[in-house]
């Protein structure tokens, strides 16, 4: 069993993310939703790191200034959430790719296949 620590108030909801099944958000009256990567239980961390919190806590989103009711996974595109909160505030965003990229060569090689295809494109035209 693990516990998940991060948020500062009652959690109002938990959802697995539909495209990885270690990835999982929680909300709370914390006015937070916080995405959390189950496989990065344990891992090591830095000093500096781990001032922002365990290693398995991806990222939080901070912007609602009510507690956050509910939120849900965008099914169509991997890290897009909606929340909403009981000051009747609906926010959809996304994480930066830099957050949850496995490594920085993923990255890199995405943003060369982004370049590459705009390239193709440009080509076309």
């Amino acid at each position: 069993m693990q516990t998940l620590s991060g948020h500062t108030d009652q959690v109002l909801n938990v959802e697995w993310a539909p495209f990885n099944e270690s990835i999982l958000a929680s909300c709370s009256q914390d006015r937070r939703v916080n995405i959390w990567d189950l496989s990065r239980i344990g891992m090591e961390q830095s000093p500096q790191d781990a001032e922002d919190g365990p290693p398995e806590l991806l990222f939080i989103h901070g912007g609602h200034t009510g507690k956050v009711c509910d939120f849900s996974w965008n099914g169509n595109d991997e890290w897009t959430v909606a929340s909403v909160s009981e000051d009747n505030v609906l926010q959809v965003w996304n994480m930066a790719e830099e957050i949850y990229a496995e490594d920085v060569e993923e990255l890199m090689e995405t943003e060369d296949e982004e370049e590459n295809d705009t390239l193709e494109d440009d080509e076309l035209e």
